[in-house]
């Protein structure tokens, strides 16, 4: 009689059946898939099986391949898999459990029988009163007889890739043996202890790289209370090379015991074990190995150890609630975990759970407000509600919750809060607020205080001290690092990658578009290889988008933008609102790509006007005041566009060019010399409707025209050479000399080039400069005109799309 299901296994369901011969309850595991090569597997796993005779080895007690539906009848274990119990084990009870599945194994070998599959899921505890939990290894059908023939290719991937050993990740069947079951029991002791495999790459050469290199965190800096002792045991089970592994699972299974005898506590006497701290488990069955993500696994240890010596026997009300407030940065963090999807509904979730969550601590003694303070503000932070969570979080501070991973967040808090007063403030002209010095100050404060025994890499703390500093070089090394320590330390990911765009942008202004492009791809390749670990995450989505948009702005300087190029980062635009549309950053990032988009039209000489119209849409419909300085420069720059895109049809660019000046930022925004580009159209624009336009040209070689002894960025050059060209052609047209005015032009052009000899725009300005001469100097026109097309012509080779090499042509072509 066949009951409920149970599982699924490697080759079929598995069903709790009632033996009526022998009236007993057995597991019986029928096959699914009824290919040759699957009944010649089935019948190897139950052959294989029926050798095995030890009480940690699920027992097989019959085979039945008649009917069509070959099955197998098993023991029935009465309890979870290792995989589902291990958040709730203690530390004493996984190392008891793994010392008797590694006891199981050797009995297999001794049968020279290689398991090859050896993970959480496949070991069934159960509990026995008395002795405790019992392990029942389990799912033979990929175990290989080293006496007898395999069943599989002899490069065929076999295994769970997870937890596989390097040589069963190269398929390599020579060297699988003994210790190829050494590494899967190590692997499985590691997502016991910390709850994730050692390696969870899905890309087999990544795979292969990680479990060659030994890339993956070290077990006590996700789980500091692991003893010594025990990582240097899992150390040895996942050394690369299976020589350096145990030689025997024997082997394994002793110093697994007399590590048990440490932790065991006396009979009678108090429990000296503490249990596994819980981890981020939430939505196990989408997730897997993706659980124990860093952000819990730094919480829940910090409570736990704040809690253990405030008091030694807490209210059972209070912990409880601890538990429950951690686990609000938990739902969140598993929310970035899965693929891409709204986060607005489980945020909501989040924050009416907060609100519920402090009705209740209000009712709790000041003594507990600590850890749960800090716990509220860790969620805060994932929100990027930075100033209650910078205020929750000095709460908890003061209440005495000061951890070294406290301080961490509280300075990654300080940090982001320092840049963003910092750069409110630049926008609008003004010194940064008091609170921008504080907040840097504190932050250096807390990095002073994080020891090296926190959860997050030590090289991370060193990329947050830098990035203090401001010295984005170092943080970029020092990240790259900490992800060589833990490739999972998403935080790492989003400060290095926005070090390296900053690196990047700054070889972009001094004309180094090589350079640029490399700094820019380096991000770009640090963001995307995060974002296949946390693909919901928002920060970097961010970080990914600024890298390509990056990318594509030295692409658009090159003339080598192309169409596919631009629709690829509108639709990572569209993926990355879609995680939240009311995200500003998220909003901004796909404002950027519709004004790169127009940007390349108006170069390309067509009409961007459905694209300026949906981002201008955009704008003023999902947008919301007070607008932050990025989506207010995207309002500057859109309004500028569509101002260009006006005058280019021959329309009145009047309109556009008064809505973008009108944000008083804009007197103070020098971001890639859009504002330059701006005032010099409203100059140009003025001298074509009759109005003097030297007051504004004046005021811009005032606020753009470097000093002649000073290295500047060619566009800040090149953006006052405009502004003389625009004086110089209002001159001439009004009976003035203009030649001093191309004298400056030409000066500030010539050292622009100097800078950055492959400026394409810097190359047709000296053309416009030699075209506006020739209309001043009849007697030199035919050589003068000669020079601006051989400027001309090397503006075409640097960049057939440039906008002032547009305006040359139409220069030339009237001469």
């Amino acid at each position: 009689m066949i009951g409920p299901l149970l599982g699924h296994g490697a080759m079929g369901d598995v069903y709790e059946a009632w033996d009526i011969v022998l009236a007993r309850p057995v597991a019986l595991k029928i096959l699914q898939h009824l290919e040759p090569a699957a009944m010649i597997r089935f019948m190897h796993e139950a052959q294989l099986h029926a050798r095995l005779d030890s009480p940690n080895i699920c027992r097989i007690y019959d085979v039945d391949a008649t009917g069509g539906s070959p099955r197998i009848a098993m023991q029935l274990i009465r309890g979870p898999t290792l995989e589902a119990a291990a958040k709730d084990l203690r530390l004493d009870e996984v190392v008891a459990i793994l010392a008797q599945a590694a006891e199981a194994v050797h009995g297999a070998h001794q049968l020279n029988l290689i398991h090859r599959d050896i993970k959480p899921g496949n070991i069934l505890l159960q509990w026995q009163e008395g002795a405790g939990w019992s392990p029942y290894l389990c799912d033979f059908g990929l175990a290989m007889a080293l006496d007898g023939p395999s069943v599989t290719q002899p490069l065929a991937l076999t295994g769970t890739p997870a937890y596989m050993a390097p040589e069963q990740v190269r398929g390599d069947r020579s060297l699988v043996g003994p210790p190829t079951d050494v590494y899967g029991l190590g692997s499985t002791l590691y997502f016991a202890l910390v709850g994730r495999p050692p390696c969870v790459s899905t890309v087999t050469a990544e795979m292969l790289k990680v479990k060659r290199e030994c890339r993956f965190p070290a077990p006590r800096s996700l789980e500091p209370e692991i003893p010594p002792a025990l990582e240097a045991v899992l150390f040895k089970c996942l050394r690369p090379a299976p020589q350096d592994r145990y030689a025997s699972a024997r082997e394994l299974a002793a110093d697994l015991r007399r590590i048990h005898a440490t932790l065991t506590p006396p009979p009678g006497g108090e429990a000296a074990t503490a249990r596994v701290p819980p981890r981020a488990r939430g939505r196990r069955a989408l997730l897997g190995g993706l659980a124990a993500l860093v952000a819990l696994a730094t919480a829940l240890p910090v409570l736990a150890h704040y809690l253990r010596r405030e008091r030694a026997r807490q209210d059972e009300a209070a912990q409880t609630l601890a538990l429950e407030a951690a686990s609000l940065d938990q739902a969140l963090g598993s929310e970035r975990m899965l693929p891409a999807h709204d986060l607005r509904p489980a945020a909501k979730d989040t924050r009416a759970r907060m609100a519920a969550f402090q009705a209740r601590m209000a009712a709790l003694g000041p003594q507990y407000r600590g850890p749960m303070d800090l716990a509220l503000g860790r969620a805060e932070y994932r929100l990027q509600d930075l100033g209650q969570a910078k205020a929750r979080l000095d709460q908890a501070w003061a209440a005495g919750s000061r951890g070294p991973d406290a301080a961490i967040l509280l300075a990654q808090v300080n940090l982001d809060l320092h840049r963003s007063l910092t750069l409110q403030a630049a926008f609008q002209g003004q010194p940064p607020p008091p609170g921008a010095a504080e907040a840097q100050s504190q932050a250096e404060q807390c990095l002073q205080q994080a020891s090296l025994q926190t959860s997050h890499p030590r090289e991370y703390v060193d990329a947050l001290e830098a990035d203090l500093q401001g010295d984005p070089r170092q943080v970029a090394e020092d990240a790259r690092e900490a992800l060589a320590a833990n490739p999972w330390h998403l935080e790492s990911a989003i400060l290095g990658a926005a070090a390296l765009a900053t690196l990047g942008k700054a070889r972009l202004e001094t004309g180094d578009a090589d350079g640029a492009a490399a700094r820019y791809q380096e991000a770009l390749d640090m963001a995307q290889a995060a974002l296949a670990r946390g693909q919901s995450e928002p920060r970097l989505h961010h970080a990914a988008l600024a890298a390509a948009l990056g990318l594509a702005t030295v692409a658009l300087e090159r003339g080598t933008l192309g169409a596919q190029e631009v629709d690829r980062l509108a639709r990572q635009a569209d993926q990355a609102l879609g995680l939240d549309p009311d995200n500003p950053e998220a909003q901004s990032d796909w404002l950027q790509v519709a004004a790169l988009k127009t940007m390349r039209l108006l170069g390309l000489g067509q009409d961007p006007r459905a694209v300026l119209d949906r981002a201008l849409r955009f704008y003023w419909m999902h947008t919301r005041d007070p607008r932050p300085p990025a989506l207010r420069m995207d309002h500057l720059v859109l309004y500028w566009l569509q101002a260009e895109r006006d005058r280019a049809q021959g329309e009145d660019p009047g309109p556009a060019l008064t809505e973008a000046l009108k944000d008083p930022g804009h007197t103070v925004t020098r971001s890639r010399d859009f504002l330059g580009d701006l005032l010099n159209l409203k100059a140009r624009v003025d001298a074509a409707q009759g109005r003097d336009p030297r007051p504004q040209a004046e005021a811009i070689v005032a606020g753009f025209e470097p000093p002649p002894d000073q290295l500047a960025p060619a566009s800040q050059r090149e953006t006052a050479a405009r502004a003389w060209l625009t004086r110089a052609g209002w001159e001439l047209d009004h009976g003035i000399d203009p030649l001093g005015s191309l004298r400056q032009a030409q000066a500030q052009l010539q050292r622009a080039l100097e800078v950055c000899p492959t400026s394409a725009a810097a190359q047709a300005l000296q053309g416009l400069a030699q075209a506006l001469e020739a209309r001043a100097r009849p007697g030199q026109r035919r050589s003068l005109l000669a020079r601006a097309r051989e400027h001309l012509r090397w503006s075409i080779r640097l960049n057939p799309w440039d906008w002032d090499q547009r305006r040359l042509r139409v220069v030339l072509s009237r001469s």
